[in-house]
């Protein structure tokens, strides 16, 4: 756990109270009282005024701290005003043993005296052992002016009374930096917990959304696998009854074409799940040849171009790269490409275009791009749009075609070259998106 963290929490508690401040005013105001007549008043009031002004200091530090917000990033400072408040105080109460040494001060006085001092550090036992350096700031010279005062005085009983008080204070110091390490020890502790709550809380999310995107997922696969199916079996029926005729009737040849073009629809989502599948189980090959870029752009534009058309959106191809070849797999490179240029153009409106431009890249790596018109996509939803069977966009585009696939097998497919997909898109300004692959696949340009 970040120790800036444990520092913050160890302040916090050294600032939890206003009252151990107050205290010191109180039991130095009723010491006073006991000693008015044994101490010069001049003294007294001066040492007590002095106490006053330092319980002060210390309350306005506690207030201006519990306004803050508690310590944050200045938890060092905060903690450098509490050390030298402490310090005053505790001085202030070692001033005590010069009492003792100059004045013949009655026992009981002497008494008060060391009750006084002694019940102070007992008392900073419990409030300032979040910090050792606070702790001892305080307690060691409250101790020793008073040891060393009692020692000054020189008979034996004043000597043994001295020695007690080493002791006692060789006890608070040693339970002192016990008591600093369990509190350290325990907000550490916490800490952990409360971070581990919440990893778990972000992973139980992840977790969730998960199963929601794969119910979804599954929902929109069922549909996908419905909608050819149901088309290729209800042809079938009609003409295994021979609906409109015998099958010499014309419209049965539309039924035959309307079953095969269901089936290559489910034939190639079938094949989009299996690829999808093999490359994330690492078993997906690419099968290498030299292509020319020029060439297979082409051949994707036209094989694009009458979809276009019937959509009225315009499809043009520019090679600003000039010729470039690239090792690769050719079907898979026309693969994404054609998936690239479907959803382009199935997300343009009328009236739209799409442009397809190859460029060579800084570096040496070439890209090829497909620019639209379109609908565009929000920052928040392409990372979805990547994940398989998820469809984004579809209902402002009032599409409800396509299986989800496209993007997703895409992206594997231009890292298993040693590639990536880029996409760059807004709502209402279109959407380019690119595949880019390393210089190590470039094996000539002009």
């Amino acid at each position: 756990m970040h120790d800036g963290a444990v520092r913050a929490e160890t302040v916090r508690l050294l600032y939890q109270s206003p009252f151990p401040a107050l205290a010191n005013l109180v039991v130095a105001t009723l010491l006073v009282a006991v000693a008015w007549e044994a101490v010069p008043g001049a003294w007294l009031v001066a040492w007590l005024a002095a106490m006053a002004l330092a319980t002060g200091v210390r309350l306005a530090l506690w207030r201006a701290f519990a306004r803050s917000g508690h310590a944050g990033c200045g938890a060092v400072l905060w903690e450098r005003r509490m050390l030298f408040g402490v310090t005053v105080v505790g001085l202030l109460w070692a001033a005590t043993g010069a009492a003792v040494a100059a004045v013949d001060l009655p026992i009981q006085v002497e008494g008060v005296v060391a009750i006084s001092v002694g019940g102070m550090i007992a008392g900073a036992m419990f409030s300032m052992t979040a910090s050792a350096a606070v702790f001892r700031a305080y307690v060691i010279p409250a101790a020793l002016g008073p040891i060393v005062g009692f020692m000054a005085v020189g008979d034996r009983d004043h000597v043994a009374v001295a020695g007690m008080g080493l002791v006692y204070l060789l006890v608070v110091l040693l339970w002192g930096r016990s008591a600093e390490r369990a509190i350290v020890n325990g907000i550490r502790l916490r800490l952990q917990n409360e971070a581990l709550v919440a990893d778990l809380k972000a992973a139980r999310d992840r977790a969730d959304a998960a199963e929601k995107l794969k119910q979804e997922s599954f929902a929109n696969l069922g549909h996908e696998l419905r909608t050819p199916l149901n088309a290729i079996i209800g042809f079938a029926q009609s003409l295994e009854i021979e609906l409109w005729g015998p099958l010499g009737s014309p419209r049965y040849r539309e039924y035959a074409h309307a079953i095969g073009s269901s089936g290559r629809h489910l034939y190639e989502l079938i094949q989009g799940i299996l690829d999808i599948a093999r490359h994330d189980a690492g078993i997906l090959e690419l099968d290498e040849t030299r292509v020319e870029l020029a060439g297979l752009v082409g051949n994707c534009v036209g094989m694009m171009e009458g979809a276009a058309r019937s959509k009225g959106v315009t499809l043009s191809a520019n090679a600003d790269g000039g010729a470039v070849a690239v090792l690769a797999d050719a079907t898979k490179l026309r693969q994404i490409l054609i998936n690239l240029l479907a959803n382009a153009v199935r997300f343009t409106p009328s009236g739209g275009r799409v442009t397809v431009a190859t460029r060579l890249r800084d570096g040496g790596g070439v890209e090829i791009e497909v620019r639209d018109t379109g609908i565009g996509l929000a920052a928040e939803d392409i990372p979805r749009a990547l994940e398989p069977f998820v469809q984004v966009g579809q209902a402002m585009a009032g599409d409800s075609g396509g299986a989800g696939l496209g993007l997703p097998l895409s992206k594997r497919l231009a890292e298993l070259h040693g590639g990536r997909l880029e996409i760059d898109s807004n709502p209402g300004d279109g959407t380019a998106v690119r595949v880019v692959l390393p210089a190590a696949r470039v094996v000539e340009r002009q």
